[in-house]
């Protein structure tokens, strides 16, 4: 048996356990709260379990691959940054090992970030920039959502 199947068996006896026992309504919402909470906490633990397997065993991600994988590796890397530094989806093209990046980021500090995140991917060899420094007056950062404009700069 897996980690991922012993985890859910384990959450699953859990949630039939709890919900035996409670005898109200409150008792059975709050088991299957607790029961949701424990199969999440699981799910997670496998996935960290497993990618503490593949670094142990000196695996890394394939530096050959072609330029739709590598687009979808820079994505998905910059997915987080984008969100952490409240800046718009950054457009990403690869053209071999070649990644090429376009948009508009609010200073200097988060245009290197973008950058160092991008030529930290496996696979990356070359990092095209054609992102923007600063924002026009009717743009918005996505925090801000469609209703509030940021000033520029």
């Amino acid at each position: 048996m897996n980690g991922k199947r012993a985890f859910a068996l384990l959450a699953t006896g859990t949630l039939a356990v709890g919900v035996a026992m409670s005898e109200t309504d409150a008792g059975r919402r709050t088991s299957k709260k607790v029961a949701r909470a424990l199969t999440r906490w699981a799910r997670f633990q496998s996935g960290r379990l497993e990618g503490f397997r593949y670094r142990l065993a000196g695996r890394h991600p394939d530096l050959a691959v072609d330029g739709t994988v590598l687009a979808d590796r820079v994505r998905s890397t910059l997915g987080p940054v984008e969100h952490r530094l409240d800046i718009p989806r950054v457009h990403v093209m690869a053209d071999g090992h070649d990644v090429i990046l376009h948009g508009d980021v609010g200073s200097e500090e988060q245009l290197r970030v973008v950058l160092d995140a991008t030529g930290a991917i496996p696979g990356v060899e070359h990092v095209r920039s054609h992102l923007r420094v600063g924002f026009v007056p009717g743009d918005t950062r996505p925090s801000a959502g469609a209703g509030r404009r940021v000033a520029a700069g």
